[in-house]
């Protein structure tokens, strides 16, 4: 091989090198592009998720100014960390920084934070809560409020805020005890009724012992005018006369009791002294039906969170009704029987059977609605009355009816007796 051949193969090679290593440019170049492509491609795709991201953020912010309830944010603490204009103006904020970074136990009754406190502990412990609770405005204004809270997690799934709506439930609040004021009124006038009806019975009642004690006083002073009465033989008479000066006290005592005006009196209650009560209070107008009344009274029971004057009207009412149904229809037998069982581990039933007609089966169900009577001069409002008393009291009432007389029954909570014999808390009726 001469060296012009050698020269030309040397120059072939090296084109050949050139060539290889400008295809391998070129790719490396097209990579590169691809790469500076891809990653304009993601920052355009970052910019469309932030963009997106603030306009939800934009939107969310949006809706939550202008809900028209209080929205807010808060931390474990009870810092406000956001609040929306809603929630300044029921807090009668005038900006923000009035509110947030400030604790919301500020504007929390005392009475009610550890209320408060507790649902927060729950919020954060993962759970949703409604509680209601009383709030001091940053102007003083008192006012109910109701807040639904949830949990607010992070990406990890920890609860880091309470997300609360809040909105003030002052006016039903109001409306409620308005309500709970009439229908303690109506029971009054129910109350005041039954006792106009049983003015009669309770003049007799009262007769009785009035005239004892003149009969006895007459003659203390016949024998005293006589001088054969030594000084020791007034002790029988006179202690009579006291005898029965104290059964009529306690029979107008009694009936003041039965027709007070005022807020119901919530106490620790032996429901079996309150039959017993009820069934003293009847016993004229029992004889006057001929019906025999009875006691099955369920001995040792706890007592029941109750108002006894109450509660002795709902069982009046029942026990009257049963006797006046008994008389209208003529029934041969009258018997009233009142029982009292417990019922579960914190109720007591109180039932009231009867042996009269019982109840049609059309009309059953509409015997506690208001208005709704089958007596021809009735009002209809004396079981109406009753269940709404029972209610209140956390109890329900029903009715029954057998072949050969209708039973009431309802119930009212019992107190554990570890309770009720805490003296500190509870006041005794007995």
């Amino acid at each position: 091989m001469t060296g012009s051949d050698a020269m030309l193969l040397g120059l072939v090679a090296l084109g050949g090198a050139l060539t290889v290593a400008l295809i391998a440019l070129a790719a490396m170049l097209l990579r590169l592009r691809e790469a500076e492509q891809r990653v304009r491609d993601k920052e355009a795709a970052h910019l469309g998720v932030l963009d997106r991201l603030q306009e939800n953020e934009y939107r969310l912010r949006t809706i939550i100014e202008s809900e028209p309830e209080c929205v807010k944010l808060q931390a474990a603490d009870g810092t406000v960390l956001e609040i929306n204009p809603a929630g300044l103006r029921l807090l009668d904020a005038a900006r923000p920084e009035d509110i947030v970074g400030k604790k919301i136990y500020d504007v929390v009754a005392q009475e009610f934070r550890h209320i408060y406190r507790e649902n927060m502990r729950r919020v954060f412990e993962g759970e949703a809560a409604v509680y209601e609770f009383k709030s001091i405005t940053l102007k003083g204004r008192t006012a109910w409020m109701e807040t639904h809270a949830v949990p607010l997690r992070d990406a990890r799934g920890a609860v880091y805020a309470l997300l609360g709506i809040t909105r003030d439930i002052t006016e039903h609040k109001w409306a409620e005890e308005q309500g709970r004021r009439h229908q303690t009124e109506l029971a009054r006038v129910a109350r005041l009724s039954t006792m106009g009806e049983m003015a009669t019975g309770l003049a007799h009642e009262l007769n009785q012992p009035l005239s004892a004690i003149a009969n006895f006083a007459r003659g203390c002073i016949r024998r005293l005018r006589s001088g054969d009465m030594a000084p020791a033989d007034m002790i029988e008479p006179l202690e009579e006369v006291c005898e029965q000066a104290e059964r009529a006290g306690e029979i107008m005592r009694h009936v003041r009791d039965f027709v007070r005006k005022s807020e119901p009196r919530m106490t620790a209650v032996d429901i079996n002294q309150v039959v017993r009560s009820v069934v003293k209070f009847t016993e004229l107008e029992a004889r006057q039906h001929e019906t025999i009344v009875t006691l099955q009274l369920a001995p040792q029971q706890p007592r029941v969170w109750a108002d006894s004057i109450m509660v002795e009207q709902v069982i009046c009412n029942l026990v009257r009704n049963a006797m006046e149904a008994m008389a209208e229809t003529r029934s041969m037998r009258r018997e009233v029987m009142i029982r009292t069982v417990p019922h579960g581990e914190d109720a007591i039933e109180i039932e009231v059977v009867d042996t009269g007609p019982g109840i049609d089966g059309a009309v059953i169900d509409q015997v506690f609605d208001q208005f709704f009577t089958t007596k021809p001069e009735g009002v209809g409002m004396g079981l109406s009355i009753s269940r709404s008393i029972v209610e209140s009291h956390g109890g329900s009432i029903r009715a029954e009816s057998r072949a050969g007389g209708a039973t009431f029954r309802f119930t009212l909570q019992a107190i554990p007796l570890r309770l009720s014999n805490d003296e500190r808390r509870y006041s005794i009726h007995s």
